[in-house]
């Protein structure tokens, strides 16, 4: 009998035990949540997105590509010269009296700007693939030539009273031009498909054109060079294309731009000290296809793969 009442009493400390342990145990079974093991298996969840301030999301960009130029509107007035002599020395017919000049047109027909290859690099920050970004870019721009077709004009040279007129005269002018330009860029990424991510932009700064001497190439009567020149001029352009991702930090981006560089006129002085009308060269504008890398330094939030909060 009291080999019974031991065990009796063994078995009700064991329950007593159990009842008091298995809160305990199902505490720690369910974690923080208070849970117990019938609740199922705990997963880790994903770490909040990652918010960015204005430059956030950062980059470095170069760029290459090529330039099919646009017709400018050049602009060189002409016309005809009325020359009045007298003498009657054979070695030298006249003196001259006066002259007078008297405009035609200044519109140079049949403009004509080259095409040529770019290149360009810059800095830029965004706000992921649904954001905004904005770029300052520096860009060049080689040597292109420029050819136009002035209007005609005549030199009537009137010696001792007798009129000697001149067939009219056409000199077709030629020059190059090459550009730098500094640009602040502003574009909007339309979504993310897989790794393509199209965007469209629009960008404004300055061009600093340097525009080459001026000759005329077809005809012996203009000889002279007049003197090209220097300037600064406000720029402009429109963009669109697609950004393929190739890692996780860089980015292929393929575009279409079109950029206009201003205006540039030449100076007034030729290579023999005459005054001449400016050469003014307007509306210089190009189409152009760049392909370029946008390699990120911060990847949070623009290229890496979503991060997931580790098991406890």
């Amino acid at each position: 009998m009291t080999r019974h009442l031991k065990s009796c009493s063994a078995l009700g400390a064991l329950a007593v035990v159990a009842v008091v342990a298995t809160p305990s145990i199902a505490a720690d079974l369910g974690g923080s949540r208070g849970g117990s093991i019938k609740d199922g298996a705990v997963y880790a969840q994903p770490a909040p997105a990652s918010s960015f301030g204005g430059f956030g999301n950062c980059y470095f960009r170069g760029d290459g590509g090529y330039s099919f130029g646009n017709d400018p509107r050049i602009k060189f007035p002409v016309g005809n010269l009325d020359n009045t002599f007298s003498g009657t020395d054979p070695a030298n017919p006249g003196t001259l009296l006066s002259s007078q000049f008297t405009q035609t047109t200044d519109v140079v027909r049949d403009p004509r700007l080259e095409s040529t290859f770019f290149g360009e690099g810059g800095f830029g920050c965004g706000s992921g693939s649904h954001g905004i970004r904005a770029e300052l870019v520096f860009g060049y721009h080689s040597d292109r030539r420029i050819d136009g077709r002035p209007g005609d004009f005549n030199v009537n040279n009137i010696y001792t009273g007798v009129p000697a007129p001149n067939a009219p005269i056409n000199d077709p002018l030629r020059t190059s031009l090459r550009s730098y330009t500094l640009m602040t860029n502003v574009f909007k990424d339309l979504g993310r498909w897989g790794n393509v991510t199209p965007y469209i932009g629009a960008g404004v700064g300055i061009a600093y054109n340097q525009l080459s001497e001026v000759s005329f190439i077809d005809s012996p009567n203009l000889r002279n060079r007049i003197t090209g020149n220097n300037d600064l001029s406000l720029a402009w352009s429109a963009m669109a294309g697609i950004g393929y991702q190739i890692s996780e930090r860089a980015i292929i981006d393929v575009g279409y731009r079109y950029i206009d560089f201003g205006r540039i006129a030449s100076q007034r002085n030729d290579d023999a000290g005459f005054v001449n009308p400016r050469v003014r060269v307007d509306d210089i504008a190009a189409h152009e296809i760049k392909v370029g890398l946008r390699y990120h330094f911060n990847t949070a939030g623009c290229c890496a793969a979503p991060a997931y909060a580790p098991l406890k």
